[in-house]
């Protein structure tokens, strides 16, 4: 009876999908041992997932198999011919030292230019507002405050 359930607790296809934990496979080892039916019963899991696995499969399409018999046959026409055949138009992204990618100079000019405008817009942000402070505080003074005086009768 307790074999029933373990049989049924699911612990054979996880392990058969290879989902299992390292304690349930020591633990499935160790009953395969004790109870040889666990082995043909995982045959059999196993068997029910290749058959699942086939049925059910998608199929890929039918254009992949003649693209990749063609980029054989265009590989070894290469290879044998020693000439290109083709119109493909090949990139070479690396550097010819492999240390880094280059960057046209206009633009390094361009990024350098950008960065010392920002530089001179926050010197000039930061010296307006320590103007603005400094006349706010010029004005909140008493002694710059100009007092009329009402002449009394």
């Amino acid at each position: 009876m307790e074999l029933d359930h373990y049989i049924e607790s699911g612990i054979i296809e996880s392990y058969a999908l290879g989902l299992a934990t390292a304690a349930e496979i020591e633990e499935l080892q160790y009953m395969r041992k004790l109870y040889p039916q666990l082995n043909t019963e995982l045959r059999i899991v196993e068997r029910r997932i290749e058959m699942a696995a086939l049925t059910e499969g998608v199929q890929p399409p039918s254009r992949l198999k003649d693209r990749v018999f063609q980029r054989i046959n265009w590989d070894e026409e290469k290879n044998t011919t020693g000439k290109d055949k083709s119109n493909y138009t090949f990139i070479n992204i690396q550097s010819k030292n492999q240390d880094y990618i280059t960057v046209h100079r206009w633009w390094k000019l361009f990024f350098i230019m950008v960065f010392i405008v920002s530089k001179i817009c926050l010197f000039a942000a930061i010296y307006f507002y320590l103007k603005y402070r400094q006349s706010q505080e010029k004005l909140a003074q008493p002694s710059s405050r100009i007092e009329y005086r009402v002449p009394t009768k």
